[in-house]
């Protein structure tokens, strides 16, 4: 597994004392998760465990997946012995609907309120709250300099000044690529199950930034919360009905548009299907070995699939059945390199694929992702 050469130096610079408290930020994100886990066996080199706080801020507006991702992490730092704290702001005790509806706004582009006031503020507050311990903070934050054009230039390392006070951030993983994230958390902890469901954004459901590919995927139960929220904003607007997205095209010339138009509009734009983790496992797998011998790997592991709906699943004519999905994950590692396993990532559109026997068109509702 590659290592932090910024997180080392660090190290290696400075003079490790009991009063130095190393914060380290989690998201429900591939960077957040490859910055914690990069950064756990050095600084337990260095410090105890109770010398490691790591924090998560709730906006009460994540994804499930994210939560159940959330909550696997605390497990494994439970078994570490490390402290992980849940964050939020006691202004907003419901997260973003309560923070929407006391601005009665929605959070923009260019006034990002919901990450200043359900994420930095409590975060620097909890930093605060340490420093008046005596305790100097060392906040860790998963940010890479290829993740976009507006990051390309962050240091290594920042001074973060807050009112009369400050603390030092550090970006263990600042000169990583994405490859070298996929391939620490194929090696160790596994990637976010939430990437695998054509989700580009990890964390918020959804985040006002997200493409209309994530829009498309959004759940019922998440539209009618925006329906609500949105119902409630336009009461304080006479002329204007503000909406959580805004999309200025043919179809939405003023750019705001109501978010079941929008999810609409989504999945029109994007009427194709997401390959699912597993089909998109099994074609990899044939690819390489051959659709023969990957059903005789599959017999010689206990599960024994009929030949006709064996091709069906390679071919993405059938959905994995769940009995054989603990299979295809075990295979899936024993067949693939880690840069083949990470190609999983890619989605593809499923176009005209086939059945070999009875040429069935894919059926989209086999996947159940729209």
């Amino acid at each position: 597994m590659k290592q932090s050469k910024i997180l080392k130096k660090l190290l290696n610079t400075t003079t490790i004392t009991d009063k130095i408290v190393f914060v380290i930020s989690i998201s429900g994100g591939k960077d957040s998760k490859a910055t914690l886990i990069v950064s756990l066996p050095l600084l337990l080199k260095v410090v105890k465990p109770s010398q490691i706080k790591v924090v998560y801020c709730d906006t009460h507006w994540e994804k499930k997946v994210t939560n159940d991702e959330i909550e696997s992490i605390r497990v494994k730092l439970q078994e570490l012995d490390i402290q992980f704290l849940v964050l939020s702001n006691p202004k907003y005790p419901n997260g973003l609907p309560d923070l929407i509806k006391s601005k009665k706004a929605f959070p923009t582009r260019m006034a990002k309120t919901c990450t200043q006031l359900l994420k930095m503020i409590p975060a620097v507050e909890y930093y605060k709250s340490l420093n008046a311990k005596g305790l100097k903070v060392i906040s860790l934050v998963g940010k890479r300099r290829d993740e976009s054009e507006d990051r390309k230039n962050i240091p290594d390392s920042e001074y973060y000044s807050y009112k009369d006070w400050g603390f030092d951030i550090y970006y263990p993983i600042a000169d990583w690529t994405e490859t070298d994230v996929y391939s620490c958390l194929d090696e160790t902890w596994g990637i976010p199950l939430s990437y695998f469901q054509g989700n580009k954004r990890v964390g918020c459901d959804e985040c006002f930034q997200a493409d209309l590919k994530s829009i498309s995927l959004m759940s019922e139960d998440r539209i009618k919360q925006m329906e609500y929220v949105e119902n409630e904003v336009s009461q304080y607007y006479k002329d204007k009905k503000p909406t959580f997205f805004f999309r200025r095209n043919k179809t939405f010339p003023n750019g705001h548009a109501p978010i079941r138009e929008i999810v609409n509009y989504a999945k029109e734009k994007y009427n194709f299907n997401y390959y699912t983790f597993h089909t998109r496992s099994l074609k990899a797998m044939s690819k390489k070995i051959g659709q023969k011998a990957l059903r005789y790997k599959f017999i010689q592991s206990g599960y024994i699939p009929d030949k006709t709906n064996f091709s069906k699943y390679v071919n993405g004519v059938l959905s994995v059945p769940q009995s054989m999905q603990f299979d295809v994950e075990v295979l899936t590692t024993k067949i693939l390199n880690s840069k083949e396993r990470s190609e999983l990532l890619k989605f593809e559109k499923l176009e005209d694929i086939q059945s070999e026997d009875n040429n069935l068109v894919c059926d989209c509702e086999s996947y159940n992702m729209l």
